[in-house]
């Protein structure tokens, strides 16, 4: 009996410790977020390529989302989603200088992936490359601080926050949230019929810590331009949208610690739009547009119906994640790389220095410029011939013409990582959905790199326009006239992809045949921020002082506007703040209900005569907003033109009775 209840003992010992170690945590994690919102005010967007346009107010936040990933031989990974136009170098630069100077070589460019979401409604002004400062009127210097700033600090907070967890994937197809608007050139691909024009795959990373979720990474294609080019205000539009409601339903703090993080990271959407009604082909001074009756609508649509999906595979994510973490990086000139036959048409091929094409100019369809047309192959005002290099590309302008101070980047970086099963390939452009998948395939065409699944960021660590296919760019569709290095731009990177997992599969092979070369160093550009002189008032208001008050009575669904007297907005970014809050009175106390970072709120700033502001609060009720007694606030700072001082204000309107 002894010997059997000893057996039965070990038994059941055992039993344990493999239970134990089945429910284990495979890594250790880290989530964190920060706002890096920037100026609402007299500053530019990136994305329209709108030199003189100066936005007005804010719709709602934009955020800096950091995940940390350790494994048990202490090798980390970071991956971080910015509700950004584009990642400039010069941002990567100087994040990299402050991780370096607090944490040593934890974390560095090898190891660190900061990938935009795209959207073209956020305050730009950050590079410091001379195409991309005229695209935004300008180089910002505040803009560029916040926006630095507010990387850094996402990792900081997900590095304090590191703690035993788990990590699950799922994905799915997603269908009806994006069309591909560059057809005319898809069809060209040599297999094309193989896939569909659109790249519906939608892979959700569920982030759990003790059985706690703590995080989510939704990786989608497509181009968050539903809010369109005449809208004036700061919002992380569609992607923005479905981050903030998945984060709202978790009740998210956005504070330096319990706060569950949900980042729509953006793919290879290079030709995939939310704007679902496409024009013609042929009418080049049309935008599409829809598929709601406003832009605004649009937007939540297609935010809504990435949340939905993601909602369902983060539910359903029961494939762990397992194995070690590891990454490869590495710089290339991308102006001048001999590409090997195999990539190319049989024939070994050089890229070119950077130019742009004459359809650049046009615009895509989500944005029509009316200067030019889509699909020239030929210099439209001269027919000269084109230059040899570039092939079917009549250029615009040689951006890459200027030596070692070109007006695009040429060093560029690519990355791929590893956390257990899972590679994510990241680039610094914009991959047409074809040109995304042929990378994968790259990737896969590698023994022994331990994925099985993939996904592509782009838009990360630098920006270096489109990256078209061979075929794509013949056409010289928006896309194609947007692909720096010429038509073996994506042919180059799929070998340094190739290269990249074959250094992960063999830690010990060199596929390189040459040296790393230098990042180049670049100037920091004349500083086109806005300075607030001083604020003034009527000498019979006071700042936060009411100009006119929102109706009394309202319902669901109805939006409701109070208009202050204030201060000009840049004078505080309300960083991790707000200018606007809705509250409900409940049991006597008044209640937040709503702030600047929800959809249903607006900010909207006005200039009136030299030095005073109008500034205006909208509230658009919700369906399920409950019955009751409501107020709107604002809240800023005023300049003194005498001392220079900033003083706070704030202001409330009248009770809104909500039935």
């Amino acid at each position: 009996m002894r010997k059997l209840a000893k057996s039965i003992g070990t038994i059941a010992l055992a039993t344990t410790m493999l239970s134990s170690a089945a429910n284990a945590a495979n890594y250790d994690i880290g989530v964190g977020i920060y706002d890096i919102t920037g100026q609402v005010a007299e500053t530019n967007f990136m994305g329209w390529a709108e030199l003189f346009f100066r936005n007005a107010g804010i719709r709602d936040r934009q955020y800096a989302r950091a995940y940390i990933v350790k494994d048990d031989a202490n090798k980390s990974v970071v991956f971080v989603s910015v509700d950004k136009g584009a990642m400039f170098q010069a941002v990567n630069e100087a994040v990299m200088a402050k991780l370096q100077a607090n944490f040593g070589d934890l974390y560095t460019d090898d190891n660190v992936v900061i990938s935009a979401t795209h959207t073209h409604q956020a305050s730009g002004g950050q590079s410091h490359y001379g195409l991309y400062v005229i695209a935004t009127g300008g180089y910002w210097k505040t803009n560029f601080n916040n926006m630095v700033d507010g990387i850094y600090e996402s990792i900081v907070r997900a590095h304090n926050n590191i703690a035993p967890g788990d990590i699950y994937m799922n994905s799915g197809a997603l269908d009806g949230a994006s069309v591909n608007r560059s057809l005319r050139a898809y069809v060209e691909n040599v297999d094309a019929d193989d896939f569909s024009p659109v790249d519906n795959e939608m892979t959700v990373l569920r982030f759990e810590q003790g059985g706690t979720d703590v995080g989510m990474i939704s990786w989608f294609p497509v181009h968050p331009t539903s809010l369109g080019k005449e809208y004036k205000y700061n919002s992380g539009d569609s992607k923005g949208y479905a981050s903030l409601k998945f984060e709202r339903d978790k009740e998210s703090s956005y504070g330096t610690s319990g706060s569950f993080v949900a980042a729509f990271a953006q793919s290879n959407a290079g030709d995939l739009s939310g704007n679902l009604n496409l024009p013609p082909y042929d009418t080049h001074d049309q935008p599409s547009t829809g598929p709601g009756s406003t832009t605004e609508e649009s937007s939540e649509i297609i935010g809504e119906l990435q949340y939905q999906k993601a909602v369902e595979l983060f539910n359903s994510a029961n494939v762990k994640l397992s194995g070690p973490v590891s990454y490869v990086s590495r710089y290339n000139d991308f102006s001048n790389t001999e590409v090997d036959g195999s990539f190319t048409d049989g024939q070994t091929q050089t890229t070119c220095k950077a130019s742009i094409g004459f359809s650049f100019a046009a615009g895509a369809e989500d944005g029509r410029s009316g200067l030019f047309r889509e699909g020239l192959t030929k210099d439209p005002n001269w027919g000269t011939a084109n230059d040899q290099c570039h092939a079917e590309k009549p250029v615009f302008l040689f951006t890459g013409s200027n030596g070692n101070n070109p007006d695009t980047p040429k060093i560029l970086p690519t990355s791929l990582v590893k956390i257990g099963q899972l590679g994510i390939l990241a680039a610094p452009a914009e991959f047409t959905a074809m040109a995304g998948r042929r990378s994968k395939a790259a990737v896969n065409s590698v023994a022994g790199n331990g994925l099985d699944h993939l996904v592509f960021a782009g838009y990360a660590d630098a920006y270096a326009g489109y990256v078209t296919t061979e075929e794509e760019y013949r056409t010289q569709q928006y896309e194609g006239a947007s692909t720096h290095f010429g038509p073996w731009t994506l042919a180059a990177y799929r070998q340094e992809f190739q290269r990249l997992a074959t250094k992960l599969a063999d830690p010990n092979s060199n596929p390189w045949p040459n040296s790393e070369p230098a990042i180049q160093a670049k100037s920091t550009p004349g500083d086109a921020t806005v300075t607030v002189l001083f604020d003034d008032k009527p000498w019979y208001r006071s700042f936060g002082d009411m100009y006119s008050q929102p109706s009394s009575n309202a319902s669901q669904g109805s939006t409701v506007k109070a208009v202050y007297w204030g201060g000009h907005p840049n004078n505080d970014l309300k960083t991790n703040d707000t200018y606007l809050k809705v509250e409900h009175k409940v049991g006597g106390q008044w209640v937040t209900y709503a702030t600047d970072r929800d959809v249903q709120t607006k900010m909207i700033w006005k200039r009136v005569g030299l030095s005073y502001s109008h500034i205006t609060v909208e509230w658009t009720i919700p369906s399920d907003a409950p019955s009751g007694t409501y107020r709107l606030r604002h809240y800023g700072k005023w300049k003194n033109g005498w001392t220079g001082s900033l003083n706070n204000y704030s202001g409330k309107s009248n009770n809104i009775s909500v039935n």
